[in-house]
C-alpha cells in the first residue's frame, strides 16, 4: 500500500494530525524564508490550536460536521505569512490546502467545503463558487472568538505598559469598541455569539478595572 492509499483510508484523527503537522511546518518554513522578525510562527500556531478547539465546541453545539470544521480551522491561517495583502490569505490558503486535502482522501465535496471555509474566513469572499455553509460560519466565529480572548488582553496592554497614561487612553477607546460589540450580535451562530460575549465581558471587566485603578493613582484630597 503506497502513501496516498494509506492516507485515503486514514481515520479522521489521523487526517487532522497530518493537517496539523502540515500547517505547523509550513508556518515555520515561510517565516524562515521571509526572514521577517515581526513574524511569529509559534504564536500563529498557538492561535490555530485555540481556533480549532473553539471550532470543535461550536460545531458540536450547532450540529455541524465537526471534522470539516476542525480541518478548516487548522488550515485557516496556513497562508497567513504569504501575502502582502492580509485580506487575501484566506483565499490563498484555500488554494494551498486543496491538493493536500485530496491526498488525505477527502471527497471532492468535503474538500471544497473545507476550502470554502478557509477562503471566506477573513472577509466573507471566496474566489470560487460555493454555497455558504454552517461550517464556514463556525470557522469565522471561532477565529473571532480567539481574537478577543485572554491572551489578547496581554497583547493590548504590553506595548504601552511602561507608559501608564497612554495605556489608559488606549483602553478607554478600546472599551467603547468592546461595549459597542456587546450591544450587537456580530457572530454567525448562537453558540459563537455566546462564547464571543464571554470574551467581551472578560475584556470589558479587566479594562474597566484598569481604568478605575488609574483614577485612584493620584494624591487624595481631604
Amino acid at each position: 500500500m503506497d502513501d496516498k492509499e494509506s492516507m485515503s483510508i486514514a481515520s479522521p484523527n489521523d487526517r487532522l494530525e497530518r493537517i496539523a503537522r502540515f500547517v505547523q511546518n509550513r508556518l515555520h518554513q515561510v517565516a524562515r524564508q521571509t526572514q521577517n522578525p515581526m513574524l511569529d510562527p509559534e504564536y500563529r500556531w498557538q492561535n490555530t490550536l485555540r481556533v480549532s478547539n473553539y471550532g470543535k465546541i461550536v460545531a458540536k453545539a450547532e450540529g455541524a460536521n465537526v471534522e470539516l470544521v476542525v480541518a478548516a480551522c487548522l488550515l485557516h491561517d496556513v497562508a497567513h505569512f504569504d501575502e502582502d495583502n492580509w485580506k487575501d490569505h484566506g483565499r490563498l490558503g484555500a488554494r494551498i490546502s486543496r491538493p493536500f486535502l485530496v491526498e488525505l482522501g477527502y471527497s471532492p465535496e468535503e474538500t471544497e467545503s473545507i476550502c470554502y471555509s478557509v477562503a471566506v474566513h477573513v472577509d466573507g469572499r471566496a474566489d470560487f463558487e460555493h454555497p455558504e455553509t454552517l461550517e464556514s460560519k463556525i470557522v469565522s466565529d471561532a477565529d473571532n472568538i480567539d481574537r478577543f480572548g485572554a491572551y489578547r488582553i496581554i497583547q493590548w496592554c504590553t506595548v504601552d505598559v511602561e507608559s501608564y497614561g497612554e495605556l489608559v487612553a488606549k483602553l478607554r477607546k478600546r472599551l467603547r469598541t468592546l461595549e459597542d460589540y456587546r450591544q450587537r450580535k456580530v457572530m454567525e451562530t448562537e453558540t459563537g455569539h455566546d462564547l464571543f460575549n464571554r470574551q467581551l465581558d472578560l475584556q470589558i471587566a479587566f479594562f474597566k478595572a484598569l481604568i478605575e485603578e488609574s483614577e485612584l493613582t493620584s494624591l487624595p484630597g481631604l
